[in-house]
């Protein structure tokens, strides 16, 4: 608890930073600092149950909380998509039980807690970010070509069809912050997975070995989660092939 006493000044430094150039973040930081600590206190003691209790439906109970906390989050950063909440639940359930469960059944990783709740909580992280992006990027591209896709569909393209370009491009730009990361992981900075790794003794090339496994699991988690999230918001944007219902 005394490193972390210490820990807390690096925080006022930026309050004092921020107060003292006047750049308004000061109350941010307060709150922020004060929520993380309460947060991840309280996740400590949660965790320390799960682990204690070391049976799979107490690691799936605390993962399906965290999906369903992650789709409400999501639900905030695309308001103008009807079912959002629905939407991005599945996709990242989806990407979650499909990324997971390709490492379980190869035997990756096995189902105990100090596996299945760190890896969990990272793709479910990574699946919200991708499904909010992925939904208002599709939305946005929508709204904003509007009349070439009401033109395309009174020539009969079906909605489908008509979409498909907006469709890529949204999948697309959820996407690349992973395919970026993907590029320069181990270049620029070492990621949070193989630095703790490190500080917890384990040797460079074992740390490594990890991180890759857990990158490329992020990988396909966002793809799966960006897909099935679209796929199934596609329908909410038509009245059948008829036109748009944004």
């Amino acid at each position: 608890m005394e490193q972390v006493l210490y820990a807390t000044i690096l925080i006022f430094i930026a309050i004092g930073i921020a107060w003292w150039n006047k750049v308004g973040t000061e109350k941010d930081l307060i709150v922020g600092g004060i929520r993380a600590m309460i947060q991840l206190i309280a996740v400590g003691y949660v965790l320390h149950i799960v682990f204690a209790l070391n049976t799979l439906w107490s690691q799936l109970l605390l993962l399906l909380l965290m999906a369903i906390i992650a789709a409400w989050t999501a639900r905030g950063r695309a308001k103008e998509v009807a079912g959002v909440f629905g939407l991005s639940f599945v996709g990242i359930v989806a990407g979650t039980v499909i990324s997971i469960g390709v490492l379980l059944a190869t035997g990756v990783i096995q189902p105990v807690p100090k596996f299945l709740i760190p890896l969990g909580g990272m793709v479910i992280g990574n699946t919200m970010t991708a499904t909010a992006l992925v939904l208002d990027r599709f939305y946005h591209e929508i709204d904003g070509n509007r009349r070439k896709m009401e033109f395309a569909l009174s020539l009969g393209f079906p909605a489908a069809e008509a979409s498909r370009d907006y469709l890529k491009r949204a999948v697309r730009a959820s996407m690349t912050p992973v395919i970026n990361t993907l590029k320069i992981v181990g270049i620029i900075q070492l990621p949070g997975a193989m630095t703790g790794m490190l500080m917890a003794g384990a040797t460079p090339i074992e740390a490594a070995r990890y991180q890759l496994i857990i990158m490329y699991m992020i990988a396909s988690a966002i793809s799966v989660a960006s897909v099935t999230t679209i796929i199934l918001a596609r329908k909410r944007f038509f009245n059948g092939d008829a036109g748009l219902a944004v």
